[in-house]
């Protein structure tokens, strides 16, 4: 059975483009989760169980936020499926962090990327974090 993927400096920078748009993806798609979720909820504040049924006049718009979340959240997944595929780790959505597996004098560590970063600079023993990040 395969590992993960070990990446050089030189192919993980090649990915940082990448990274960057799929954090623009999903940016993107948690403001809309956050509003389909806002106004879900304020519909089943307003009316509780009965939005499931047929003759509420919310109904619509309830089962269609439900259908939209569900969409969303699909797509949200199938974004960082994209990021798995290249055996890279999202550490942090907000602070946008992901991890490589890298070979650093003979031990396996991370590479460890930054959202806003033109390149990977960083790494850290695989059992530390984003606070103990040394300089390539």
């Amino acid at each position: 059975m395969a590992g993960p993927r070990v990446y050089s400096i030189e192919q993980a920078n090649a990915l940082v483009p990448n990274f960057e748009k799929a954090f623009e993806k999903l940016d993107e798609l948690r403001a809309q989760l956050r509003s389909a979720k806002i106004k879900l909820t304020a519909i089943e504040m307003i009316w509780g169980d009965k939005v499931n049924s047929r003759a509420c006049p919310d109904h619509e718009e309830g089962a269609s936020l439900v259908n939209q979340l569900k969409e969303l959240e699909e797509r949200f997944q199938a974004v960082l499926s994209e990021l798995a595929e290249h055996s890279a780790s999202v550490k942090d959505m907000d602070l946008g962090l992901v991890d490589l597996f890298h070979v650093r004098d003979g031990r396996l560590v991370h590479l460890c990327w930054k959202r806003g970063e033109k390149e990977f600079v960083a790494w850290h023993h695989v059992d530390e974090g984003y606070a103990d990040r040394h300089s390539l």
